[in-house]
């Protein structure tokens, strides 16, 4: 019996190593990706990146790897915010932004990033995302965007 019960532990021992094991891989790989997001004009695959945020008719998800085009559930950049954060994304790349998402971007951990003014393509935000040539905004710079928006009086 004892011999029955050495064998059953040391079973449950190489059992649990496993799956720790596995659970810190899935992670590390996991914690490496990236999920971004940026508004596109279009469902096309390599679509003008939009200057609308919170109207934008799509927007673009890249982890690094894929890309998925979903369309805009809400029309309303504040809520937006939320459903970024339910999709783990952790970067915005934008080229305007409302004063409603603004306010409620700045109290979470996502970063903003800026496409620039000039028209850019899909893949060329990613180009210039995986070379890192997109400036990180701060508030203050972030804020003066806000101030220049087009829309700003829809409070999107």
């Amino acid at each position: 019996m004892i011999q029955v019960m050495k064998k059953s532990f040391i079973y449950f021992f190489f059992l649990m190593l496993f799956i720790n094991l596995s659970q810190d891989i899935y992670h590390y790989y996991n914690k490496e990706k990236k999920m971004i997001v940026f508004p596109v004009k279009t469902q096309k695959e390599n679509s003008a990146v939009s200057p609308l945020f919170g109207k934008a008719k799509y927007f673009a998800f890249f982890d690094g790897e894929k890309l998925d085009i979903e369309a805009n559930p809400y029309n309303k950049g504040s809520m937006l915010i939320d459903w970024f954060l339910s999709k783990g994304i952790e970067e915005l790349i934008i080229k305007e932004m409302g004063i409603k998402p603004f306010n409620k971007v700045k109290n979470t951990k996502i970063k903003v990033l800026y496409a620039g003014d000039d028209r850019v393509t899909i893949n060329e935000v990613i180009e210039k995302y995986k070379n890192k040539s997109l400036k990180i905004l701060n508030e203050e710079e972030l804020l003066a965007i806000v101030k220049n928006h087009k829309g700003a009086k829809s409070h999107s």
